[in-house]
C-alpha cells in the first residue's frame, strides 16, 4: 500500500478510536444541539465496538476513497488533515455518529461576553421568517470599530473565532482587495473592511432581505462606506445568465423557474473584474450555497492572474471536500492549501489557499 495510503488509514483509525466513546444526547445533525448538555462517554467495550464498525462501514460507502484521499494529502499541515479527516468523518450520511466537543467550548466560551454589548435592548430587526433575531451591537470590546445588527453566534464566528482567517497564514491585511461573495447581511464585508483598511471590499448579495440588513449595517458605519461596494449579482462560471430564486434568508438557493421564486442575474469574477478595471484582488472569499465550484471555474483568469488569498467554504455539498481542493490545485498549482471548521453542526468548513 502506497505510503500516503498508509498515513490516512491510520490517522483515520486513531481519530475513531479517539472519538468513538463520545456522544450526545441529541440526535440530530443539522438542528443546534443543547450546548449545556455535556457531553457523555460510553463505556461498554462492546458498544464502542459495534459503533467502531458502523462508522468504517459508513465511512467506505459514503465516499470515493481514492479522490478523497488525493484531496486529503493536498493540505498542507498536520492540523487541516487530520480537520479535514474529522470533518468527513461527521459527515457520514445519516445523524452523526461522532461529535467533536471542541466545537461547543470554541464557540459559546464568548457568547455572554458578546451580549454584553448589545447597544439599544429595546431594538429588534425580526426577519427569515421570524428565524433571527438581530440586535445593535458595538464590537468596539473586539477591538473592532464595528456597529452592526447581527446575533451573538455569528458575531462570535465571524469576529472572534475570524472564520475567513487561518491562523497568521491565511488573512485579510492592510490595502487588500476583497471579494466578498455571498455578502448577505454585511458583516463579513466589515469585517474584511476594519482588517484591510485602504483596501476595498466588493460585495455579492442578491437577496432583497438580506440587501437590506446590509445597507443598515454599512450605514451604521460612515468610516467603511466609500470602502464597501455591494453589487447584485449571483456569481458563477457564465456572465448574463438568469436564475431564479427564492428567497430563505442566508440559506437561499437557486431552484428551477416558477411563478413564486425571484430572478438574479450571475457574473463571472473575471468579467467583474475586467469590467470595473479592478487593478488587484488580494483576498477571494466564497459562502454562495454551493456554488463555490461553479464560481471558482468563473474566476481561473483572476486566480491565475494576481494569486489572492482564498477562503472557500465547502460544507454544501457532499463532493465539496473532494472537488474544491482539487479544482483550487488545477487553477492554480502553486497554492498551498488549508482547512478548519467553525460550528458544532456541519456549517462553516472553509478551504484556505495561499501561494
Amino acid at each position: 500500500m502506497k505510503k500516503e495510503y498508509v498515513e490516512f488509514f491510520n490517522r483515520l483509525d486513531g481519530l475513531i478510536s479517539e472519538s468513538v466513546c463520545y456522544y450526545y444526547p441529541d440526535k440530530t445533525s443539522d438542528i443546534l444541539p443543547d450546548y449545556t448538555q455535556k457531553v457523555k462517554v460510553e463505556t461498554s467495550i462492546i458498544k464502542k465496538l459495534i459503533r467502531t464498525f458502523r462508522i468504517k462501514n459508513k465511512f467506505k460507502k459514503y465516499y470515493d476513497l481514492g479522490n478523497l484521499i488525493k484531496s486529503y494529502n493536498m493540505f498542507e499541515d498536520d492540523y487541516s488533515k487530520e480537520m479535514f479527516l474529522k470533518v468527513a468523518l461527521y459527515r457520514i450520511s445519516g445523524s452523526p455518529i461522532l461529535r467533536f466537543p471542541i466545537y461547543y467550548s470554541k464557540h459559546y466560551i464568548h457568547i455572554d461576553k458578546i451580549e454584553d454589548m448589545v447597544m439599544d435592548n429595546t431594538d429588534e430587526i425580526i426577519i427569515w421568517n421570524d428565524r433571527m433575531h438581530l440586535k445593535k451591537y458595538d464590537l468596539s470590546k473586539m477591538g473592532y470599530d464595528v456597529k452592526l445588527w447581527y446575533c451573538p453566534l455569528g458575531i462570535s464566528t465571524n469576529f472572534n473565532i475570524e472564520q475567513y482567517r487561518y491562523l497568521d497564514i491565511v488573512k485579510p491585511e492592510i490595502n487588500d482587495n476583497v471579494l466578498d461573495c455571498g455578502a448577505c447581511y454585511g458583516d463579513t464585508a466589515l469585517y474584511f473592511a476594519s482588517k484591510t483598511k485602504g483596501g476595498h471590499v466588493y460585495s455579492f448579495e442578491f437577496v432583497s432581505e438580506n440587501i437590506d440588513i446590509f445597507n443598515k449595517n454599512v450605514e451604521l458605519n460612515q468610516h467603511y462606506k466609500d470602502k464597501i461596494h455591494l453589487y447584485n449579482n449571483a456569481v458563477s462560471d457564465k456572465t448574463g445568465e438568469k436564475i431564479s430564486f427564492t428567497s430563505d434568508g442566508p440559506a437561499t438557493n437557486f431552484i428551477n423557474n416558477s411563478e413564486k421564486s425571484n430572478i438574479t442575474t450571475t457574473i463571472t469574477i473575471d468579467d467583474f473584474v475586467k469590467q470595473n478595471n479592478i487593478e488587484r484582488i488580494n483576498f477571494i472569499k466564497m459562502d454562495i450555497e454551493g456554488s463555490e465550484e461553479l464560481a471558482l471555474k468563473g474566476a481561473i483568469n483572476t486566480i491565475r492572474t494576481f494569486k489572492p488569498k482564498l477562503a472557500i467554504c465547502a460544507y454544501h455539498k457532499k463532493d465539496d471536500l473532494i472537488v474544491l481542493p482539487q479544482l483550487i490545485k488545477s487553477i492554480l498549482p502553486e497554492y498551498k492549501l488549508y482547512i478548519d471548521h467553525y460550528t458544532i453542526n456541519r456549517t462553516e468548513t472553509v478551504i484556505y489557499a495561499k501561494v
